[in-house]
């Protein structure tokens, strides 16, 4: 009886030690960075929008062909600020948000924010650039995808918001 009690103890300790392992294992995973998404602008549609089986399949192989160029694209940007830099964009980013700002003045108080070099808003003017260049690819082979219709619906709210700007000013 001494025997097995012994044993059991004995298996009750090797099991809680492996566990306390495997928990921490799992704790650094988690502590490790987030996975970054990649969102390609281009293929994000609206929820009117409804796709057939064939045309999600075509959708999805954009996204494959696509996400890699995009996520390099991605990378470089977030090479070219300095961690402080990335501190900085993210609090003015909250706070000017906060303040309600959107668009080009939102984008102009993030930007007023970093104090970024002469180099580096050279560095991060190109990956725009880049960044567009790649969406209009995405966007023309996307209108080969959808039939007429379903393009109708991604343009009409882009052209009434900016008529709707015309009038308020």
């Amino acid at each position: 009886m001494l025997k097995v009690s012994k044993a059991l103890v004995t298996m009750a300790l090797i099991l809680a030690c492996v566990a306390s392992v495997d928990a921490a294992e799992k704790g650094k995973k988690k502590k490790g960075k987030k996975q970054q998404t990649v969102q390609i602008q281009a293929l994000k549609l609206p929820a009117t929008i409804e796709l057939s089986a064939d045309q999600k399949e075509k959708v999805a192989g954009l996204k494959k062909e696509y996400t890699p160029q995009f996520a390099a694209l991605q990378k470089k940007n977030r090479e070219i600020m300095t961690p402080d830099q990335v501190k900085a964009r993210r609090a003015a980013m909250k706070e000017a948000k906060d303040a309600g700002k959107k668009g080009k003045e939102l984008r102009e108080s993030v930007n007023s924010a970093l104090n970024l070099s002469d180099d580096q808003k050279k560095q991060m003017k190109e990956v725009s650039t880049a960044t567009r260049k790649l969406n209009g690819e995405v966007r023309g082979k996307l209108a080969k995808v959808l039939t007429a219709d379903q393009l109708t619906k991604i343009k009409k709210p882009a052209k009434s918001a900016k008529k709707k700007k015309k009038k308020n000013s």
